[in-house]
C-alpha cells in the first residue's frame, strides 16, 4: 500500500513531540475556522484549514481523491465540526497527533458474533526501536484491519491460530508475522530499499534521502552481489555520479585510482577517506615492492560479500564532519549484521572463467620480416649477421603470437559463501565465510585465493534502553603472481625463439626472454582483522550516549625471487631474492551524545562526538644473496648477505571533537550545521590544530500546500544548498622536521649526512572550500526520481614547491602557499519505474556527470621545474608534447611545429598542452526486469576522455627496429605510400630518421580519444520456486552472471581504461546457485 510521502514526515514530527516534550497543542474543539465551498474538494478544504490554522494534515490522495463535490457554508465553527460535516458519509475519520491531523478510513467494529476470536496484541517499533504510530495492521487475505496507537501498539482480532498479519507503513518493508495465541506479537520494521524514506548513512548517523541535506549516493548489496569482483571498488565503477574509478592492471589483487570530484591536490594524496562500520580504512598500499599487479590495494581485504551498503559522500554538508580528512570525499562502508528471526542459512556458490577479449593486431612474421628489410635499406648501412638475427639466424617461418602465449590463457575461478544468521528480538547474530579462488590468464600455475569469516552479534536489554553491537571480521588472501606485467612483451619478434639449440632460454644481446620469467616467483600473503564495539545507553528520552571502539591490523608479507636461469646471462652475477614485511596496527575510540527534541513546529537533533586514534604503520625491504642453491631462494635464513634496502616505521596520532546540530521546521525547512576541530601529528607544531565546519539547508517544496494543490503530478521536491570548508591531511608524516640525507663525501674515512630540507613548523593541512546547489524532483508517484546538483570546489594553502636562491643551500623548499586547484562540474542522477505490474517490472538508473578541473594559481611556477608540467587555467594531470604537422612527403620524416621559431625542435622550448586524461564526462544506465521468476539486470559504463595511444611514449621505438609492430605499420610512408601519418621505417638509432620518430612518439599525433562504452555487467537470474517448495527451502535460485563483457570504442590500445601498456581488465562469466533454508 503507497502512502502519500508527507504522512511519514507528520507521523515522524508527531512522535518526537511527543517523546521530547508534554506538549501544549489545542484541541480541535478551541479552534475555530471559516470554511465555505461550492462543489469543492477535500483538498481544497484542508488547504484552508492549514492556512487559518496551525495544523497540518496527512492523507492518501487515493483516499480523498473521489470526494470532489463538497458543499459547506462559510460560517465559523471549530475544526472537529468542520471535519465531521466535511466527513459526513465519506467513511473517512480523522485522528488528532498534536499540529497533525491523520485522515484515515474508518475500520469495522467486530460483530458480537466474533466476539470468541483470538485477540493478539503487539507494538510496532522501527529500526531505532522506536515506536511506529499509524502502521496499518491486517489480516492476510481479508481487509479487515486496525492501525497502531500514538505507542505503536495495536489490538486485532484473528479467525483462528493459522491467521497471519501483515504489517504495512509508509517508506518500510511491508512484513507478515503469524499470530501467537494469548502472546503479544512485536514487529520492527525495516526501511524499504530504494524509496525517498529509506535509510541513508551519513557520518556519525543516519538520516534519508528526503530529509538529507547533504549530497550522498549509495549502492547496496544487491548491486554488490550482482557482480562477481574481489574488490568492492570495482563494484562501484559507473555506478556514482561524481566517482571516477580506473583500474590499473587486470591482474588479480590491483589497485584501483578513485577520484571524488577529480583531483584536489598537486603533491599531497587524492583519495577519499574510507569508513568501515565507522572506523577509518587504510587506502594506501603497504606494499615494499610492487609486483605485475602493481601494488595491492588494501581494499581488496574488504569481502564484498560481506558488505550491506555503500554511501558515498560529496558535499561539505556530508563531509565537514570529518574535518581535515574530508576534502577528497568520502566512503562508508557498512557490513551485513545478525537480523532476528528463525535461524537461516544462506549458501552461494558460483563458478567461471575470464580471458582477455581484446588484442592488439600485430605484424605477422612475414610482414614483420618485410618491414625490417626496408627499414635496413632505408638506413643504408651496413649491418652483420650477429646484429640482424631475426632475418639472419631465425627460423623465418616460426610466427609467435606473443599476447595469445603470455596473456592468452583462461582463468578459472570459483567463489563459495555461507552464513548462518537468526536470533530473538533481543539477540541475534550472524556468521559468514567465503571462499575464492582465481586463476591466471597466463601460463603456469600463478592463483590468487582469499578466505574471509564475518562474526557479528548485536543485543538489546528488555527497556530497549541498551544497545550491543560487536563485529569481527578476518581476510586472508595469498596472491602468486609475477614480478612484472607480461603484457609490455606484447611485441616481440615473432619469430624470436623461446628455446636455443641446446633446449635452454634463448638469450640474444640485452633481450628479457619472456618465458624464462615464469621461473621466478612473485608472492604476497595479506592477512586483515577488523573489529569494533559500539555500545548505545538511552539515557531518557530524547538524549543517549555511545561509545565506538575499532581495532585493525593488517600484515603484508611478499617474497620475490630471481634465479640464474630466468636471467639473461650477459647481466646475470648471482641469484637474488627481496622480502617485504609489512604491518598496520591502528585503533581508534569515539565517544558520542545523541540530543532530540521538539521545538515548536520543529525538531531539533543535536551531536556531539570525539575522536582518539592512533596507527602504526612499519614496513621493512631485504634484499638476499649468496644462497646454497637457487632452491633456497625464499628462505632468507640461509642467505649470505642480507642488505635493508628500506625501513619504515610511522606513528600517526588524531584526536578531535565534532558536533552537528539539525532543525527541521514543519517537514518543510531544515538547517545543518557541522564543525569539526581536528589535532594531528602530521601537522606542525605551530599548526597542530585547525577547524572546519559546513552549512547545509534543504526546502521540501513538494510539502507546501500551493505545490500540492496545483502541481499533482509532482510527488517530491528538494532544493538544497551548501557550503563548508574541510582539509585534507594526506601530506605524509613528519614532513614538517629538517631531513637529513647520506652525503657523499666521507669525513675522516667515516660516513657523514647533510640536510636535505627545511623544518616548516607552520606544515599543515591544505583546505578546500566546497559549494554545492542541487535539486530533487519526484513525479508520478516517485516513479520518476532526478536528482541535479551543481558544485564548485577550490583547494587552497597547498603544499607545493617553491624555489629558493643557489645561498640557501636548498634548490627548493615544499611548503603550504596559495596555489589554488578547482574542480566544479554537474552530476544527473535518473531513476525510474518504468512498468510497475504484478508479473512484470522494468525499472532503469541512470547517471552522468561533467567535470572541469582547473590550476588557478601557483606563485612562482615559472620558476620551478614544474613550468613545462603545469599551466595556469588547465587541469592538473595534463599530458605535454610536440604538435604534429604532418608526414613530409619527401622524406617520410615527421614535421614538428617550431613554436619558439628558433629552427630548432627540442622539448623544453617546442612541448606545449596536448591534453587532460581527466574525463570530460562519464556515467553509467542500468536496466533492470523481471517477469515472474526471471530477473535480468544489464548495465553500461561509459566515459568521454582522451588519452595515449599504443605508440605514445618513449617506450615506444620506431618502425623498423627488432621488436613487432601493430598492423599501423602497414600505412608507413614508403616511396609508393607518401600521403599518410606514419613515419618511414628505419633500423638505426642515430639517424634523422630516429630523431624524427623520437619526436612524433611524444607528439599530438599520438593523442587520441580514448573514448568507450562498456557493457560492465550482466545478471540473469531464475527463481526455481516450485522445486524450493518440495525441498522445504526458502529460496533456491540459479543465477549466471558477466562482468566487462565487451568495449565498443576507436582506443587503438590494450584497453582505454587501463591506457598503456597494462593487462586490461578481464572479461568474466560465471553461473552458480543461491540457497537458503
Amino acid at each position: 500500500m503507497k502512502v502519500n510521502a508527507v504522512l511519514l514526515m507528520i507521523l515522524l514530527f508527531a512522535v518526537g513531540s511527543l517523546t521530547a516534550s508534554t506538549g501544549s497543542a489545542q484541541t480541535l474543539a478551541d479552534v475555530k475556522v471559516s470554511v465555505g465551498m461550492n462543489q469543492g474538494t477535500l483538498r481544497s478544504a484542508f488547504s484552508q484549514i492549514e492556512k487559518q490554522t496551525d495544523f497540518r494534515f496527512a492523507y492518501r490522495n487515493e483516499l480523498i481523491a473521489a470526494f470532489k463535490n463538497l458543499n459547506i457554508s462559510g460560517e465559523t465553527r471549530s475544526v472537529k465540526s468542520t471535519l465531521d460535516e466535511l466527513l459526513k458519509g465519506t467513511g473517512l475519520n480523522y485522528k488528532q497527533l498534536n499540529n497533525s491531523i491523520i485522515i484515515f478510513k474508518e475500520v469495522a467494529v467486530a460483530s458480537s458474533a466474533a466476539r470468541q476470536d483470538i485477540y493478539i496484541n503487539g507494538l510496532v517499533t522501527d529500526e531505532n526501536n522506536l515506536p511506529l504510530p499509524g502502521v496499518s495492521v491486517k489480516i492476510k487475505g481479508t481487509n479487515k484491519g486496525v492501525t497502531t496507537s500514538n505507542a505503536g501498539r495495536y489490538v486485532i482480532q484473528v479467525p483462528d491460530e493459522n491467521a497471519i498479519l501483515v504489517f504495512s507503513y509508509l517508506g518500510y518493508v511491508t512484513t507478515e508475522a503469524t499470530v501467537k495465541n494469548g502472546r503479544a506479537t512485536n514487529v520492527s520494521l525495516k526501511p524499504d530499499v530504494g524509496t525517498l524514506d529509506d535509510v541513508v548513512v551519513i557520518g556519525y548517523g543516519t538520516t534519508t534521502k528526503r530529509l538529507n541535506t547533504g549530497s550522498v549516493s549509495s549502492i547496496t548489496a544487491k548491486d554488490i552481489a550482482s557482480q562477481p569482483v574481489s574488490d568492492p571498488l570495482a563494484a562501484l565503477q559507473g555506478r556514482v555520479a561524481g566517482l571516477d574509478i580506473t583500474g590499473t592492471t587486470g591482474y588479480p589483487g590491483s589497485s584501483y585510482n578513485v577520484r571524488l570530484r577529480g583531483t584536489n591536490s598537486i603533491l599531497a594524496g587524492n583519495s577519499p577517506l574510507y569508513i568501515v562500520d565507522g572506523i577509518p580504512f587504510i587506502s594506501e598500499p603497504i606494499d615494499q615492492f610492487r609486483g605485475a599487479n602493481g601494488n595491492n590495494s588494501p581494499l581488496n581485504s574488504i569481502n564484498p560479500a560481506d558488505i550491506e551498503r555503500i554511501d558515498i559522500l560529496k558535499d561539505a554538508d556530508a563531509t565537514a564532519i570529518y574535518g581535515s580528512r574530508g576534502a577528497n570525499g568520502v566512503i562508508l562502508i557498512s557490513t551485513k549484521k545478525g537480523k532476528s528471526g528463525k535461524t537461516a542459512v544462506d549458501a552461494k556458490v558460483y563458478s567461471g572463467a575470464a580471458f582477455v577479449n581484446h588484442k592488439i593486431e600485430m605484424l605477422n612474421t612475414q610482414q614483420y620480416l618485410a618491414l625490417r628489410k626496408e627499414a635496413i635499406a632505408n638506413d643504408g648501412i651496413a649491418v652483420t649477421d650477429e646484429s640482424i638475427p631475426d632475418l639472419k639466424k631465425w627460423d623465418q617461418n616460426l610466427d609467435n603470437d606473443w599476447q595469445k602465449t603470455l596473456m592468452g590463457g583462461t582463468s578459472k575461478f570459483t567463489e563459495a559463501q555461507l552464513s548462518l544468521s537468526g536470533g530473538s528480538d533481543l539477540t541475534n547474530f550472524l556468521v559468514s565465510g567465503t571462499y575464492r579462488r582465481e586463476g591466471n590468464v597466463t601460463p603456469g600455475d600463478q592463483n590468487y585465493q582469499r578466505g574471509a569469516v564475518n562474526l557479528s552479534m548485536n543485543h538489546k536489554s528488555a527497556d530497549n534502553k541498551f544497545n550491543l553491537s560487536t563485529s569481527l571480521k578476518y581476510t586472508a588472501d595469498l596472491n602468486k603472481s609475477f614480478i612484472t606485467d607480461l603484457t609490455q612483451y606484447y611485441n616481440l619478434s615473432p619469430n624470436f625463439p623461446v628455446y636455443g639449440p641446446d633446449g635452454k632460454y634463448y638469450w640474444v644481446g640485452n633481450t628479457q626472454n619472456p618465458m624464462a620469467l615464469f621461473e621466478r616467483d612473485y608472492e604476497s600473503q595479506t592477512n586483515n582483522l577488523f573489529g569494533n564495539v559500539l555500545a548505545k545507553y538511552n539515557i531518557f528520552n530524547g538524549l543517549s550516549a555511545q561509545v565506538s571502539l575499532g581495532y585493525n591490523r593488517m600484515t603484508l608479507k611478499q617474497t620475490q625471487t630471481v634465479p640464474e636461469i630466468s636471467s639473461n646471462p650477459l647481466n646475470y652475477t648471482e641469484s637474488e631474492a627481496y622480502y617485504g614485511n609489512s604491518e598496520l596496527n591502528s585503533y581508534i575510540v569515539e565517544p558520542q551524545l545523541d540530543y532530540v527534541r521538539k521545538i515548536g513546529k520543529g525538531t531539533l537533533n543535536l551531536l556531539l562526538g570525539g575522536t582518539f586514534q592512533s596507527s602504526i604503520n612499519e614496513g621493512l625491504n631485504l634484499l638476499g644473496s649468496g644462497y646454497p642453491s637457487d632452491e633456497q631462494l625464499k628462505n632468507p635464513n640461509v642467505a649470505v648477505k642480507l642488505e635493508s634496502r628500506n625501513y619504515n616505521y610511522t606513528d600517526y596520532k588524531y584526536t578531535s571533537i565534532f558536533g552537528r546540530a539539525t532543525y527541521n521546521l514543519d517537514e518543510k525547512y531544515i538547517v545543518n550545521g557541522t564543525f569539526r576541530r581536528d589535532g594531528s601529528s602530521r601537522f606542525g607544531p605551530d599548526r597542530r590544530f585547525g577547524n572546519f565546519g559546513a552549512i547545509g539547508v534543504a526546502w521540501l517544496l513538494a510539502n507546501e500546500s500551493f505545490i500540492k494543490d496545483n502541481l499533482g503530478f509532482l510527488s517530491y521536491g528538494k532544493l538544497r544548498g551548501s557550503y563548508g570548508t574541510v582539509g585534507n591531511d594526506q601530506i605524509g608524516d613528519y614532513e614538517y622536521y629538517d631531513g637529513w640525507g647520506a652525503s657523499s663525501f666521507p669525513y675522516a674515512g667515516s660516513p657523514t649526512l647533510s640536510p636535505s630540507r627545511f623544518s616548516i613548523p607552520t606544515y599543515q593541512w591544505e583546505v578546500n572550500h566546497k559549494f554545492e546547489v542541487g535539486l530533487e524532483l519526484g513525479f508520478l508517484k516517485d516513479r520518476i526520481l532526478m536528482t541535479a546538483s551543481y558544485y564548485r570546489n577550490k583547494s587552497g594553502n597547498m603544499l607545493i614547491s617553491y624555489p629558493l636562491s643557489p645561498q640557501s643551500g636548498f634548490e627548493d623548499y615544499v611548503a603550504n602557499l596559495p596555489a589554488e586547484l578547482e574542480n566544479k562540474g554537474f552530476e544527473l542522477e535518473l531513476n525510474t519505474v518504468n512498468v510497475n505490474e504484478k508479473n512484470f517490472k522494468w525499472n532503469t538508473s541512470f547517471n552522468l556527470t561533467i567535470a572541469k578541473n582547473k590550476l588557478l594559481k601557483y606563485p612562482g611556477l615559472e620558476n620551478t621545474a614544474l613550468a613545462s608540467r603545469y599551466f595556469i587555467g588547465q587541469p592538473i594531470d595534463v599530458t605535454t608534447g610536440y604538435i604534429f604537422d604532418g608526414i613530409d612527403p619527401q622524406t617520410g620524416l615527421a614535421k614538428i611545429k617550431d613554436l619558439n621559431n628558433d629552427q630548432d625542435i627540442d622539448d623544453i622550448s617546442d612541448f606545449t598542452f596536448l591534453g587532460t586524461t581527466t574525463p570530460k564526462f562519464y556515467g553509467g544506465i542500468m536496466n533492470k526486469f523481471s517477469y515472474k521468476n526471471w530477473s535480468l539486470d544489464f548495465f553500461f559504463q561509459f566515459v568521454k576522455q582522451e588519452g595515449p595511444s599504443l605508440n605514445y611514449g618513449y617506450l615506444s621505438v620506431p618502425y623498423g627496429f627488432m621488436v613487432n609492430k601493430d598492423v599501423s605499420a602497414l600505412d608507413r610512408w614508403t616511396p609508393d605510400n607518401r600521403q599518410t601519418d606514419i613515419p618511414k621505417a628505419t633500423a638505426s638509432a642515430s639517424g634523422d630518421a630516429y630523431v624524427s620518430y623520437s619526436q612524433w612518439r611524444l607528439s599530438s599525433a599520438n593523442w587520441k580519444d580514448a573514448s568507450f562504452i562498456r557493457l560492465k555487467n550482466v545478471a540473469l537470474r531464475y527463481s526455481l520456486g516450485s522445486l524450493a517448495k518440495r525441498l522445504h527451502v526458502g529460496n533456491l535460485t540459479v543465477f549466471a552472471q558477466g562482468q566487462n563483457l565487451f568495449t565498443i570504442t576507436n582506443y587503438d590500445g590494450f584497453d582505454p581504461e587501463t591506457k598503456g601498456l597494462a593487462m586490461p581488465p578481464l572479461s568474466i562469466y560465471t553461473a552458480g546457485l543461491q540457497l537458503s533454508f
